[in-house]
């Protein structure tokens, strides 16, 4: 009986792919998983701002380094797609930019979670309520609802990392 129950994972999978929202969702993990993919120390002089297109827009400290993660970008391009599933991003572009924040010291386990009650801007509430529309389970709507008001709030307030004009066409 216990193989016949889909795990979570798969459930939530299906249905993000199930709602042409499994794109999106994984350009988003760029920017949340991004120490992750590319390492801390490039994580520590370089972060991702945009994707558009098939592009990753990239934030650099300085021109050495900017070199240097231009002459490891097949690299970078590997281990991102690695990671994401899918052939997402197809090229970096790297361009000046201010130095990411520094990372916390305090240990993940005393890091405050971030409220996932916290309000959007009135254009990504909207197009939340628009995303998850289709979702008929009130509790599952509500979970995945949390997990991506979570994902906007971890980005860079400033900066708008994808937009869903940016996206391939979802097959």
């Amino acid at each position: 009986m216990a193989g016949e129950i889909p795990s979570l994972k798969t459930t939530v999978q299906r249905l993000l792919r199930d709602l042409g929202l499994e794109q999106r969702f994984k350009s988003e993990q760029i920017a949340v998983l991004w120490p992750q993919m590319v390492g801390h120390a490039v994580a520590k002089i370089a972060r991702p701002t945009q994707f558009r297109g098939g592009t990753l827009f990239v934030d650099v400290v300085d021109h050495v380094w900017m070199q240097e993660l231009k002459l490891r970008e097949r690299d970078l391009l590997d281990r991102l797609n690695r990671a994401l599933g899918s052939p997402l991003v197809g090229r970096l572009f790297l361009r000046l930019g201010p130095m990411p924040p520094a990372e916390s010291s305090e240990p993940a386990e005393t890091t405050p979670m971030l409220r996932t009650d916290a309000p959007l801007p009135p254009d990504e509430e909207a197009a939340l309520e628009r995303e998850l529309a289709s979702v008929a389970d009130p509790e599952l709507r509500q979970v995945l609802q949390r997990l991506r008001r979570r994902m906007l709030q971890v980005r860079a307030p400033e900066r708008t990392f994808f937009r869903q004009e940016d996206l391939p066409p979802s097959s």
